[in-house]
């Protein structure tokens, strides 16, 4: 008998949700990335700096809680019937990139309250640690997104 699972019968739609929500957050996450390193070259975009900042929060929290909420079907409906019986790798890649998605919670909350506050044609080490956070958080996020897509295709190949 299969358990009574939240959401069970919504899990399709909520991961499409998912992969949506990632696929801006990808983009917002890159941009801002691309604006952050301009500051280390004396290019300050600071507008577009809190648009992608605010941006990559609101895409990130959206993202992190579809996953969150598809995560019950997919521990019983994937994981525990397919992956980690036939694809033990894959099942500890899932568990890397939520560790890795969680790291980014405090980094991009750092970044959206930093590009708000900052001043980075005043203050060039704070530019820099800006810097250093929002590509961070880009590098989490084209982890935790290609790390998906992987995870995905290992049930469908």
């Amino acid at each position: 008998m299969e358990p009574d699972i939240v959401f069970a019968g919504s899990g399709r739609l909520i991961i499409v949700l998912h992969a949506m929500a990632a696929i801006v957050l990808i983009g917002a996450t890159t941009h801002h990335a691309l604006i952050a390193i301009g500051y280390l070259r004396g290019n300050f975009k600071e507008r577009l700096a809190r648009i992608y900042a605010t941006t990559t929060a609101v895409t990130y929290a959206i993202t992190f809680a579809l996953g969150l909420v598809a995560y019950p079907s997919f521990r019983y409906h994937v994981r525990a019937l397919y992956l980690d019986r036939y694809e033990p790798g894959v099942s500890n890649l899932f568990d890397i990139k939520e560790n890795f998605a969680a790291l980014g919670v405090p980094l991009v909350i750092a970044a959206f309250v930093l590009s708000r506050v900052m001043k980075p044609k005043e203050d060039k080490a704070l530019a820099q640690g800006y810097a250093a956070i929002v590509v961070l958080t880009a590098a989490i996020v084209w982890f935790a997104v290609i790390s998906g897509l992987v995870i995905s295709l290992a049930r469908g190949m």
